[in-house]
């Protein structure tokens, strides 16, 4: 059975509470060894490194304060930060960035916060897990102006989570170091341009997430995410690059790896 490693998810959401447990044995059991929990906001990140530390060979956490978060932020945040970077259970800092489709909170505050937690993650020698809708110019600016030197060879500044721009934006990204998170909508029939996309950049520039208990693949939409449908997305990034997803699990897990630096 293959290994694979989800990327994203959300396990501490309250529609994880009645089975959490079952939902991780399951996921093991369908061969995802590896996840990283994402927080989106200080209140939860005690949680996610609870979840960690409940599963210490399989789980890690990325803390950060999402765009729709972003009016919380402060000076004690910047503070938290610093003492929970230290941990080795926290592999990123995120998920952070822009979001000029929902967000209610004005974008030159996205923008403001977004830099204040790429400088607090650059300090803390952290790659950075990148939310972005509609905003990919002003992201990738910023993004170039944060990282001006290209990541070392097969090393990665961080990940784009949900990658669902156009073909110019991966290439923006994926040459200023960042890797491009795929999840349950390159699997939606209509997402042509997406795989074109992914494509175009290359299969090791590419990891699987969920973002559990979002966005489930094709088969079953409408319905609750977990890590268990990464086999799926795998499955269809390995039909992208004609190869099986076997090969599809070893090389984006390995990416991965190298991303999280583990």
């Amino acid at each position: 059975m293959s290994d694979f490693f989800d990327t994203h998810v959300h396990l501490n959401d309250p529609r994880f509470d009645p089975d959490r447990e079952s939902v991780l044995r399951l996921s093991f059991e369908r061969g995802v060894r590896r996840l990283v929990e994402i927080a989106d906001s200080p209140a939860q990140w005690d949680a996610a490194l609870a979840l960690s530390r409940s599963y210490p060979q399989n789980v890690r956490c990325s803390l950060g304060l999402h765009p729709y978060h972003a009016a919380e932020w402060d000076v004690s945040i910047e503070h938290s930060l610093e003492r929970f970077a230290a941990l080795p259970e926290v592999v990123a800092v995120g998920e952070i960035g822009l979001d000029y489709a929902k967000s209610p909170v004005a974008r030159n505050i996205q923008k403001e916060v977004f830099l204040k937690m790429l400088s607090s993650a650059i300090l803390h020698r952290k790659p950075v897990v990148i939310h972005c809708r509609d905003a990919y110019d002003d992201m990738l600016s910023i993004l170039r102006d944060a990282f001006p030197r290209p990541a070392a060879p097969g090393a990665f500044h961080g990940v784009l989570h949900c990658f669902l721009g156009a073909p110019a934006d991966a290439a923006r990204a994926t040459e200023l170091g960042f890797a491009l998170g795929v999840d349950g909508p390159i699997t939606y029939p209509k997402n042509d341009v997406l795989r074109a996309a992914v494509r175009a950049v290359g299969l090791d520039r590419l990891v699987l997430e969920t973002d559990s208990p979002y966005l489930p693949p094709q088969s079953s939409r409408g319905k609750r995410n977990d890590p268990g449908s990464i086999p799926e997305i795998a499955r269809r990034v390995g039909e992208i690059f004609d190869v099986t997803v076997e090969e599809a699990a070893l090389r984006t897990t390995q990416t991965a790896a190298r991303l999280f630096r583990l």
